[in-house]
C-alpha cells in the first residue's frame, strides 16, 4: 500500500513513516503540504492520505481541495488533528475524508483507517 502523510508535527510524521515502512508499506512523508500537492499531482497514485488539518502554511481542508482532481475515488483520506471543535464544523464527507482521528492518535484506530492488517498489540 503507498502511503502519504502531511503533518508539520516533525515527530509525527517521522514516527508514522517508521511505523508503516516497518509494516512494509510504501510511505512518502511530507512535512510542506505544497510539495506534496505537487508530488501529488505529478507522482504515483497513492492508496491513502493522512493528512494534517491544521498546518502553518496550508489547511488540510485547502489542501484536500487542491488535489481532488489528483487522487482517485478509492484513495482512503484520514483526516488528523487535535482541534477537534474546528473539525466538528467542517462537512468531511464533501471534503472527502474517509475518517477523522484526533490526536494524540490511537495507533489502533489508525491501523484500522489504513486497512492494516497488524495493529499495535500484534
Amino acid at each position: 500500500m503507498k502511503i502519504l502523510i502531511i503533518d508539520d508535527d516533525m515527530a509525527l510524521l517521522k514516527t508514522l513513516e517508521m511505523l508503516f515502512a516497518g509494516m512494509d508499506h510504501d510511505v512518502i512523508a511530507f512535512h510542506d503540504p505544497y510539495a506534496a500537492c505537487e508530488y501529488i499531482r505529478t507522482g504515483p497514485v497513492v492508496d491513502t492520505l493522512i493528512v494534517d488539518y491544521m498546518m502553518p502554511a496550508m489547511s488540510g481542508e485547502d489542501f484536500l481541495k487542491r488535489v481532488k482532481k489528483y487522487i482517485p475515488a478509492r484513495c482512503r483520506i484520514i483526516l488528523i488533528s487535535g482541534y477537534t471543535d474546528k473539525i466538528e464544523t467542517l462537512d468531511l464527507k464533501k471534503m472527502g475524508v474517509t475518517t477523522f482521528l484526533p490526536k494524540p492518535l490511537d495507533l489502533d484506530n489508525l491501523y484500522r483507517a489504513i486497512g492494516a492488517k497488524e495493529s499495535v498489540n500484534g
